[in-house]
């Protein structure tokens, strides 16, 4: 049998043709088309990969030398002949290509896996990885964000002086009740055109209040202090790190199992880690809601008074749907309100 190929010389990718000419325990390597002839070689002198569908076969020599021939059968079977056939042929990659109870078994255990990956394994990962991350870091990238946030969509706050200084004095207090090791805990006060009511924490302990969010509950501090809480408790739990590692793991993961795709696949990739995420930011949120809880007592608060919050967030938004549900990065605010008022009843 004879077949037709490439000669990849060890260390460079120049090459030239050569025709392989197959014996019963050999082959001999001749030039194209001189027909010199290059070596004989005999069966364990050289390496080859295994079968995968139609693709050529590689045959690597001794020396460093690579064959690429196109196989057909013939060939596959003379390529994969060993001592043990049976076994070689039943573990083979395309035995295992073929095989219909492989084929059914990898459509049920992919998802699965993929599943434990994204629920399980990531999240652990990122709680080790946030771990890790030095404050100082921390600190870097917070000035860098909150310096790029008063760069586009927040900007001084317009609130009187005399209201930020009492905020300020009345936020201290809940930072020393909750006595963490964390440094750098402060209260900033923004104006926003784009943001509305709201409030975020930066990974250093910068905690961020809108202009919006202050007058929306009427400067009420318990109220203001509650939601301080739940911003602590972002920071407490080393959130941002954690987020930041799982979109990093989760866009990895993706690209692993699907490759360099176009066209549907790259919607559905950037669709499906836009909900991953999301998932993953309710479960942080609800973490940060569980941390205000906990600590309310101590920061001379109640459950009602985060429930209270809430109220007067939820009354400032559109009604919830089961797509808000799933498309929103915080739990439903109904839910939340409701958890706040079953642990102001259990105490």
């Amino acid at each position: 049998m004879i077949y037709t190929g490439k000669l990849y010389t060890a260390g460079s990718t120049a090459h030239q043709h050569v025709e392989l000419v197959l014996e019963d325990s050999h082959f001999t390597l001749h030039s194209v088309p001189e027909r010199t002839l290059l070596g004989v070689f005999e069966k364990g002198t050289f390496r080859t990969d295994s079968r995968v569908g139609n693709l050529p076969r590689d045959i690597a020599l001794s020396n460093g030398d690579l064959i690429t021939v196109q196989a057909d059968d013939n060939l596959h079977h003379w390529l994969d002949r060993r001592s043990d056939a049976k076994k070689q042929t039943r573990w083979s990659l395309s035995s295992l290509e073929n095989s219909a109870r492989w084929a059914i078994a990898s459509v049920v255990l992919a998802p699965l896996m993929l599943v434990a990956i994204f629920k399980f394994i990531i999240p652990a990962m990122a709680i080790t990885f946030a771990s890790y991350v030095p404050y100082t870091l921390k600190d870097v990238a917070s000035r860098h964000t909150l310096s790029a946030l008063d760069t586009t969509v927040l900007e001084p706050s317009r609130l009187d002086e005399d209201v930020r200084q009492r905020l300020t004095q009345r936020f201290a207090t809940v930072y020393q009740a909750v006595q963490l090791d964390q440094p750098g805990f402060n209260t900033q006060f923004r104006y926003t055109d784009t943001m509305g009511a709201n409030a975020f924490a930066l990974p250093n302990g910068t905690i961020v209040f809108t202009d919006q969010l202050v007058e929306l509950v009427e400067q009420d501090e318990k109220q203001l202090s509650a939601i301080l809480l739940h911003e602590i408790g972002h920071v407490s739990e080393q959130h941002s790190m954690r987020l930041i590692a799982e979109t990093i793991a989760t866009t990895m993961v993706i690209t692993y199992f699907f490759g360099d795709v176009s066209g549907v696949f790259e919607t559905f990739m950037g669709a499906s880690n836009t909900l991953i995420n999301n998932q993953f930011s309710q479960k942080l949120e609800t973490e940060a809601d569980d941390f205000a809880l906990r600590h309310a007592s101590a920061a001379g608060l109640t459950p009602e008074d985060f429930a209270d919050v809430l109220e007067s967030l939820a009354s400032s938004l559109p009604p919830e749907s089961e797509m808000d549900k799933i498309l929103s990065s915080h739990p439903m605010l109904k839910d939340r309100i409701e958890k706040a008022r079953a642990a102001q009843s259990s105490n």
